[in-house]
């Protein structure tokens, strides 16, 4: 499978390249960034020489050599990229979230299904050896159906990108499209695939409690409603703690982390089940040396089947409908249904759509000047 890579900063360079060196099956044959000094990095890691790298990603999709693209950029240029790459007839991995906007995400899909390609985003955290091993109690019917899933990401650390680029651009929602909830969206899939089903409302509480730049959310507690029960995820840039709890009909489970931290900026360290054979302790199995090669592993099985892969596009679509329709919940200080409608605007933009919508006057976007609104007063 001959892969060129869009987007050399560092998750490119520290993660996806790495996996795919260790992915049997997979070469890389092509990268591509228009900041020179990231080029030459990743293009060191894969081994290229300068046929293989490209500064615009257009000459990269037009190679005639290559089964599938990476797009590893920031997801405000992802759709325009991978719609062309699509039509081109190469599949696609996409970092996540898939674009600022649902609109642009479930563009993508569609354009992945018309030209007859798998489309596959980056939802890795479902491979990691711990929530595999939450998912195999909770589908063993150990402590019964679930009903609650508490999700908490308090201790998130605030990860500045790409040097060469801009370090602070997920402060930003013009280039990020949300604040900490839209950098680890990896909570709110994981909440559907314990559940396995879709969330149908949210509501959330959304601040900008922290001194700095930006205009995006630092922390977000929100509740999703399924129809089988509940999840509420607590997220935050910050120190707070971090673990997983499930409430079941026949009993319960506690994953807990070093120090009680966030998974994985600490690592996990064991899971207590109680259920109805008593109490149990599992202890994860650490998690493999390049977290992204089983996420490689299924996305190369998955073009060889001609079948979805574990996270499709439009999961991905999926999962960013409930993100930003968390920051219009929070924004507007209501539960709203998910999922959101094609005509409305954070449909249509992400964030960036919350300034059309009926705000009240003690909104936390007026209060604290989120997502491109500016500050009441």
């Amino acid at each position: 499978m001959r892969i060129g890579v869009i987007g050399c900063g560092n998750v490119a360079v520290s993660g996806h390249l790495p996996a795919m060196a260790a992915t049997e099956g997979i070469e890389v044959v092509a990268v591509a960034d228009p900041t020179l000094g990231n080029l030459a990095a990743a293009a060191d890691v894969a081994g290229l020489g300068l046929a293989g790298q490209h500064a615009d990603w257009r000459d990269l999709v037009a190679r005639n050599d290559l089964d599938a693209v990476v797009i590893a950029t920031p997801q405000k240029f992802r759709p325009e990229i991978a719609i062309a790459a699509a039509n081109a007839g190469s599949h696609l991995m996409l970092e996540k979230p898939l674009s600022l906007a649902p609109a642009d995400a479930w563009a993508i899909a569609e354009a992945a299904e018309r030209n007859g390609v798998v489309a596959a985003t980056n939802h890795n955290y479902v491979f990691m050896p711990v929530y595999r091993s939450i998912k195999d109690v909770v589908t063993s019917g150990e402590i019964g159906a679930p009903e609650l899933a508490v999700l908490n990401f308090m201790g998130v650390e605030d990860r500045p990108g790409a040097a060469a680029y801009a370090p602070r651009w997920r402060h930003a929602t013009a280039e990020a499209g949300g604040g900490v909830l839209m950098d680890m969206l990896h909570a709110v899939y994981l909440g559907n695939w314990l559940m396995g089903e879709e969330p149908v409302a949210v509501s959330a509480t959304i601040d900008r409690r922290l001194e700095g730049d930006g205009d995006v959310e630092d922390l977000a507690l929100v509740r999703y409603r399924y129809p089988s029960g509940n999840v509420l995820i607590n997220m935050a840039w910050g120190v707070g703690p971090g673990g997983v709890e499930i409430t079941g009909t026949a009993g319960r489970l506690i994953s807990i982390n070093e120090g009680f931290g966030t998974h994985p900026f600490v690592p996990a360290d064991r899971i207590v089940v109680v259920g109805e054979g008593g109490e149990r302790t599992i202890v994860p199995e650490p998690p493999a040396a390049f977290g992204f090669a089983a996420v490689y592993a299924d996305f190369r099985d998955a073009v060889a089947a001609g079948r979805p892969p574990m996270s499709s596009a439009t999961s991905g679509a999926r999962v960013l409908e409930a993100v930003v329709g968390a920051y219009a919940a929070g924004a507007l200080g209501r539960e709203i249904a998910l999922p959101l409608a094609p005509d409305d605007p954070v449909y249509q933009r992400g964030a960036a759509g919350i300034g059309a919508l009926d705000l009240p006057p003690d909104s936390p976007v007026l209060r604290r000047g989120m997502f491109g609104v500016p500050a009441a007063g």
